[in-house]
Protein backbone atom coordinates (compact mmCIF):
# COMPACT_ATOMS: atom_id res chain seq x y z
CA UNK A 1 0.00 0.00 0.00
CA UNK A 2 1.51 3.78 -0.87
CA UNK A 3 2.30 5.07 2.63
CA UNK A 4 1.14 8.54 1.44
CA UNK A 5 -2.69 7.07 0.69
CA UNK A 6 -2.73 6.69 5.07
CA UNK A 7 -2.59 10.52 5.10
CA UNK A 8 -4.93 13.38 3.86
CA UNK A 9 -1.48 15.63 3.83
CA UNK A 10 2.21 15.60 4.72
CA UNK A 11 3.51 18.50 6.14
CA UNK A 12 6.35 20.17 5.33
CA UNK A 13 6.89 22.76 8.30
CA UNK A 14 10.25 24.40 9.48
CA UNK A 15 11.16 26.44 12.53
CA UNK A 16 13.37 29.21 12.27
CA UNK A 17 14.42 32.14 14.99
CA UNK A 18 17.50 33.09 16.55
CA UNK A 19 19.69 31.12 19.16
CA UNK A 20 18.71 30.39 22.59
CA UNK A 21 14.52 30.96 21.66
CA UNK A 22 13.47 27.60 22.61
CA UNK A 23 12.89 26.12 19.14
CA UNK A 24 14.11 22.49 19.98
CA UNK A 25 11.95 22.49 23.59
CA UNK A 26 8.69 23.96 21.46
CA UNK A 27 8.49 20.91 19.23
CA UNK A 28 9.97 18.89 22.36
CA UNK A 29 6.57 19.49 23.77
CA UNK A 30 4.27 19.45 21.22
CA UNK A 31 5.86 16.21 19.50
CA UNK A 32 6.70 14.03 23.02
CA UNK A 33 4.65 16.43 25.56
CA UNK A 34 8.30 16.81 27.32
CA UNK A 35 10.35 19.86 28.44
CA UNK A 36 13.78 19.32 28.49
CA UNK A 37 15.74 21.08 31.43
CA UNK A 38 19.12 20.12 29.13
CA UNK A 39 19.34 21.13 26.02
CA UNK A 40 21.71 21.50 22.93
CA UNK A 41 21.50 24.69 20.33
CA UNK A 42 21.02 22.49 17.34
CA UNK A 43 23.45 21.86 15.12
CA UNK A 44 22.95 22.45 10.92
CA UNK A 45 18.86 20.60 10.95
CA UNK A 46 16.97 18.49 12.59
CA UNK A 47 14.41 16.28 11.39
CA UNK A 48 11.60 15.26 13.66
CA UNK A 49 7.50 14.17 12.76
CA UNK A 50 4.19 13.80 14.59
CA UNK A 51 1.10 12.40 12.96
CA UNK A 52 -1.89 14.10 14.18
CA UNK A 53 -5.95 14.46 13.55
CA UNK A 54 -6.69 17.56 12.85
CA UNK A 55 -10.24 18.26 15.17
CA UNK A 56 -12.19 20.19 13.13
CA UNK A 57 -12.07 18.31 9.90
CA UNK A 58 -10.92 15.04 11.35
CA UNK A 59 -8.02 14.43 8.52
CA UNK A 60 -4.83 13.00 9.30
CA UNK A 61 -1.75 14.92 8.86
CA UNK A 62 1.93 13.87 8.42
CA UNK A 63 3.57 16.65 9.99
CA UNK A 64 7.49 17.07 9.54
CA UNK A 65 9.36 19.89 11.24
CA UNK A 66 12.59 20.65 10.56
CA UNK A 67 14.34 22.48 13.26
CA UNK A 68 17.06 24.97 12.02
CA UNK A 69 20.03 26.53 14.00
CA UNK A 70 19.75 30.00 14.78
CA UNK A 71 23.10 31.08 14.64
CA UNK A 72 24.33 33.57 11.89
CA UNK A 73 26.69 31.18 10.32
CA UNK A 74 23.98 28.47 9.46
CA UNK A 75 21.35 31.26 7.85
CA UNK A 76 22.70 29.98 4.39
CA UNK A 77 22.23 26.61 5.28
CA UNK A 78 18.60 27.17 6.12
CA UNK A 79 18.01 28.11 2.36
CA UNK A 80 17.93 24.80 1.19
CA UNK A 81 15.63 23.99 3.33
CA UNK A 82 12.89 26.72 2.24
CA UNK A 83 12.43 23.66 -0.75
CA UNK A 84 9.02 22.82 -0.65
CA UNK A 85 7.71 23.82 2.39
CA UNK A 86 3.98 24.56 3.69
CA UNK A 87 4.63 26.46 6.47
CA UNK A 88 6.86 28.27 8.96
CA UNK A 89 7.19 28.72 12.49
CA UNK A 90 8.97 31.86 13.13
CA UNK A 91 9.93 32.35 16.98
CA UNK A 92 11.44 35.11 19.41
CA UNK A 93 11.55 35.20 23.21
CA UNK A 94 9.72 37.46 25.19
CA UNK A 95 12.67 37.58 27.77
CA UNK A 96 15.08 38.67 25.05
CA UNK A 97 14.62 42.04 23.23
CA UNK A 98 17.27 41.29 20.71
CA UNK A 99 15.42 38.26 19.40
CA UNK A 100 12.68 40.33 18.99
CA UNK A 101 14.68 42.62 16.61
CA UNK A 102 16.21 40.07 14.75
CA UNK A 103 12.71 38.90 13.39
CA UNK A 104 13.30 41.37 10.20
CA UNK A 105 16.27 39.55 9.00
CA UNK A 106 14.45 36.08 9.30
CA UNK A 107 11.21 37.89 7.89
CA UNK A 108 13.39 38.83 5.09
CA UNK A 109 14.95 35.68 4.53
CA UNK A 110 11.67 34.10 4.39
CA UNK A 111 10.13 36.61 1.62
CA UNK A 112 13.80 36.32 -0.53
CA UNK A 113 13.20 32.74 -0.76
CA UNK A 114 9.35 32.01 -1.05
CA UNK A 115 6.41 33.81 -2.56
CA UNK A 116 3.11 33.50 0.40
CA UNK A 117 3.69 30.66 2.66
CA UNK A 118 1.77 30.64 5.80
CA UNK A 119 3.28 31.38 8.95
CA UNK A 120 2.78 31.45 12.81
CA UNK A 121 4.94 34.30 14.69
CA UNK A 122 5.70 32.44 18.31
CA UNK A 123 6.61 34.43 21.43
CA UNK A 124 8.04 31.74 23.69
CA UNK A 125 8.90 31.69 27.12
CA UNK A 126 5.63 33.06 28.32
CA UNK A 127 6.04 30.82 31.27
CA UNK A 128 8.55 34.02 32.96
CA UNK A 129 6.82 37.04 31.39
CA UNK A 130 5.81 38.26 35.12
CA UNK A 131 9.16 38.44 35.96
CA UNK A 132 11.40 38.88 32.99
CA UNK A 133 9.43 40.13 30.01
CA UNK A 134 10.97 42.60 27.62
CA UNK A 135 8.54 42.51 24.82
CA UNK A 136 5.37 43.28 25.36
CA UNK A 137 2.82 41.29 23.84
CA UNK A 138 0.77 43.94 21.94
CA UNK A 139 4.27 44.49 20.13
CA UNK A 140 4.63 40.74 18.80
CA UNK A 141 0.82 41.26 17.64
CA UNK A 142 1.78 44.65 15.57
CA UNK A 143 4.56 42.30 13.96
CA UNK A 144 2.41 39.82 13.07
CA UNK A 145 -0.61 42.00 11.85
CA UNK A 146 2.07 43.87 9.71
CA UNK A 147 3.47 40.87 8.08
CA UNK A 148 0.35 38.72 7.66
CA UNK A 149 1.30 36.02 10.50
CA UNK A 150 -0.49 34.10 12.89
CA UNK A 151 0.50 35.19 16.48
CA UNK A 152 0.64 33.30 19.94
CA UNK A 153 3.06 33.79 23.14
CA UNK A 154 3.89 30.12 24.59
CA UNK A 155 5.35 28.49 27.38
CA UNK A 156 7.43 25.01 26.17
CA UNK A 157 8.30 24.69 30.03
CA UNK A 158 4.16 24.54 30.74
CA UNK A 159 2.87 23.68 27.20
CA UNK A 160 0.57 26.70 27.18
CA UNK A 161 -0.77 27.54 23.65
CA UNK A 162 1.74 24.78 21.81
CA UNK A 163 -0.74 22.67 20.71
CA UNK A 164 -3.29 25.33 19.68
CA UNK A 165 -0.46 27.64 17.76
CA UNK A 166 0.41 24.46 15.59
CA UNK A 167 -3.03 23.47 14.67
CA UNK A 168 -3.75 26.70 13.75
CA UNK A 169 -0.92 27.19 11.46
CA UNK A 170 -1.84 23.39 10.29
CA UNK A 171 -5.44 24.76 9.35
CA UNK A 172 -4.36 27.98 7.11
CA UNK A 173 -1.65 25.85 5.90
CA UNK A 174 -4.69 23.13 4.38
CA UNK A 175 -6.93 26.36 3.72
CA UNK A 176 -4.00 27.63 1.83
CA UNK A 177 -3.28 24.82 -0.13
CA UNK A 178 -6.36 23.84 -1.35
CA UNK A 179 -7.22 27.40 -2.73
CA UNK A 180 -10.02 27.35 -5.14
CA UNK A 181 -8.99 23.53 -6.61
CA UNK A 182 -8.45 20.65 -4.85
CA UNK A 183 -4.96 19.75 -3.69
CA UNK A 184 -2.89 17.20 -5.16
CA UNK A 185 -1.14 15.28 -2.41
CA UNK A 186 1.90 14.52 -5.29
CA UNK A 187 2.63 18.09 -4.58
CA UNK A 188 3.67 17.60 -1.02
CA UNK A 189 6.13 16.53 0.89
CA UNK A 190 7.25 12.93 0.13
CA UNK A 191 9.41 10.25 2.17
CA UNK A 192 11.79 10.18 -0.65
CA UNK A 193 12.34 14.37 0.05
CA UNK A 194 13.18 13.47 3.48
CA UNK A 195 15.23 10.49 2.42
CA UNK A 196 17.25 13.86 -0.16
CA UNK A 197 17.20 16.32 2.95
CA UNK A 198 18.75 13.87 5.53
CA UNK A 199 21.10 13.11 2.29
CA UNK A 200 22.42 16.73 2.41
CA UNK A 201 23.08 17.36 5.65
CA UNK A 202 25.16 14.18 5.88
CA UNK A 203 27.20 15.19 2.73
CA UNK A 204 27.21 18.44 3.33
CA UNK A 205 26.02 19.17 -0.77
CA UNK A 206 25.24 22.76 -1.47
CA UNK A 207 22.85 21.94 -4.11
CA UNK A 208 19.14 21.97 -3.32
CA UNK A 209 17.61 18.40 -2.86
CA UNK A 210 14.91 17.09 -5.10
Amino acid sequence: MNIQSSFDYFLKIIIIGDTGVGKSNFLNRFINGKFSQISQPTIGIDYKSKIIVLPKTKQNINLQFWDTAGQERYRSLNKLYFQRVQGIILMYDITKRESFEGLGSWTKLIFDNLDYIPIVLIGNKLDDAEQNRIVREEEGKSFANENNFLFFETSALNGKNVNLAILSLCEKIISHLRGPTNFDINNSLSLNDIVEDKKIKKTERKEPCC
